[in-house]
């Protein structure tokens, strides 16, 4: 399976779930550990209500610490997972 995230700026690791089991490369290669946290993150967010309709579920979902992101999503039976640089913007000056 050929997985396009070099292409993604700032990609430093990512992470392919599906049924059949896991793709994975850079920081995130062979980390089964985190994927089974993110399993874990993504089961508790698709039981959180985005709207009186149950069909509405999230897109994309992105966690951010100091320095990195995980940005998260779901798409055809795949759950993709990304680890980004994250460059926090500038303050703005009031």
């Amino acid at each position: 399976m050929a997985v396009p995230f070099d292409r993604i700026p700032d990609s430093l690791g990512y992470l392919v779930l599906t049924e059949d089991g896991a793709v994975s490369g850079g920081d995130l290669e062979n980390k089964e550990d985190v994927a089974n946290q993110f399993m874990n993150i993504i089961q508790t967010a698709l039981r959180i209500p985005l709207s009186s309709s149950k069909k509405d579920k999230f897109k994309k979902l992105s966690i951010v610490w100091d320095n990195f992101m995980y940005v998260i999503t779901i798409s055809a039976h795949k759950i993709y997972i990304c680890k980004r640089r994250f460059i926090p913007p500038d303050a703005a000056m009031a």
